[in-house]
């Protein structure tokens, strides 16, 4: 009897003393046990964080023993400091100062024209005479006239001055002659405008007129006189880029009719701002190696932005995550994929410009960027 009860002693003992059955998830559940499901989600962390690293360790084994374990084939470049410059294009217009259609300034009938088209002509060189309608004649006589008075009264004036005669008579003397010289300098100012003059050098670009055409001041064109050697290109530029525009800033000129591409320089600035499409005036030097003509169409790539020192790398191995933020994959010292976020700046063709997030010698992926996953195994298939 008494081996029997220290029998069920003991095995009472071992009961107490076992850890109870703990209570499945199902079971916490249902009795809606708060307490007993934290202490079971700690329990699951645990656990899964322990799984985690045993498998990092194990797949850290594989990638060194295994010889034979497949690689992603990707090529990389190498991050280096380079210049880079962004360019704003506009449309411009090749234009001349010295671009003019003479009119006429003499009421009457074309006499002769002194040039042809495309005749080079010097400043001064006479263009187109006009018929003065008896003009010349009376110039004439006003100068018979006015030296006439000229002599009365340059002898009147040393009589004046011998006290001999009266005043009113070197007056009188004095006013004729003056009176005849201002008529005579206004006949030939009207005449002078019978004859038109080059007021530049340059080419005769069109002729207008015929002889024997009844032309009047004002009202009908004469000829076009172009002077090629002073032609620049001007161009409307947004006000956005005014701060970053200035005097000297370099740009390249492409004049599609002529196949030809240049480059070019500002040679001046527009303080002006226009109020009605909100830009304002640039000019920049013409290539005084070829043959221009006014108002030819121009492509102008200027550049608003220069950086001598920075990291550009292609556009095309920038991606993006559903946040808006980009980032590119690097080849790190394991020879792994390593995304690394990136602030970028302006796009100049394919180059994009990056701010931060590389360094100097950085390896970038380019070819397989789109294919590559991080932290996976590459092989490098380009050398640097």
């Amino acid at each position: 009897m008494k081996k029997i009860i220290l029998i069920n002693l003991i095995f009472g003992f071992i009961l107490a003393c076992s850890p109870s059955e703990k209570p499945n998830t199902q079971s916490l559940i249902d009795q809606q046990n708060i307490a007993g499901l934290r202490a079971r989600q700690a329990e699951l962390v645990s656990q899964n964080n322990t799984i985690k690293a045993e498998l990092n360790r194990v797949m850290q084994a594989i990638d060194k023993f295994d010889k034979n374990k497949k690689k992603s084939l990707v090529t990389v470049l190498a991050v280096e400091e380079t210049s880079f410059e962004h360019k704003v294009v506009l449309q411009g217009v090749v234009k001349t100062d010295q671009n003019l259609v003479l009119n006429a300034e003499f009421m009457g009938a074309v006499k002769a024209i002194h040039v042809k088209e495309g005749q080079q002509v010097k400043k001064g060189d006479l263009l187109v005479s006009i018929d003065d309608g008896g003009l010349a004649q009376s110039a004439a006589l006003q100068k018979v006239q006015l030296d006439l008075a000229k002599t009365l009264f340059e002898r009147q004036e040393r009589l004046w001055k011998q006290n001999i005669g009266s005043e009113i008579e070197y007056l009188q003397a004095k006013t004729a002659y003056q009176s005849q010289q201002k008529g005579y300098e206004q006949l030939q100012q009207q005449l002078s405008k019978s004859a038109l003059y080059a007021p530049f050098s340059g080419r005769v670009d069109d002729v207008i007129t015929e002889t024997g055409q009844l032309v009047s001041p004002g009202v009908h064109p004469l000829l076009r006189l172009v002077n090629l050697s002073s032609m620049y290109v001007e161009v409307d530029v947004p006000e956005r880029y005014f701060p970053n525009i200035n005097k000297g800033t370099t740009a390249k000129v492409e004049v599609p009719v002529l196949d030809h591409t240049y480059e070019s320089n500002v040679i001046h600035k527009g303080t002006h701002i226009s109020t009605g499409n909100r830009t304002f005036k640039v000019s920049l030097a013409a290539d005084k190696s070829i043959v221009l003509a006014p108002n030819l169409i121009t492509t102008v790539r200027l550049v608003d932005y220069q950086n001598p020192k920075t990291i550009v790398i292609p556009l095309e191995v920038i991606s993006e995550n559903f946040s808006g933020e980009q980032y590119v994959y690097v080849v790190n010292e394991n020879n792994k994929a390593e995304k690394r976020f990136v602030k970028t700046g302006l796009v100049e063709g394919d180059n994009i410009e990056v701010l931060e997030g590389l360094r100097i010698s950085d390896r970038v992926i380019d070819e397989g960027a789109r294919l590559v996953k991080e932290n996976e195994n590459v092989q490098i298939t380009n050398a640097l």
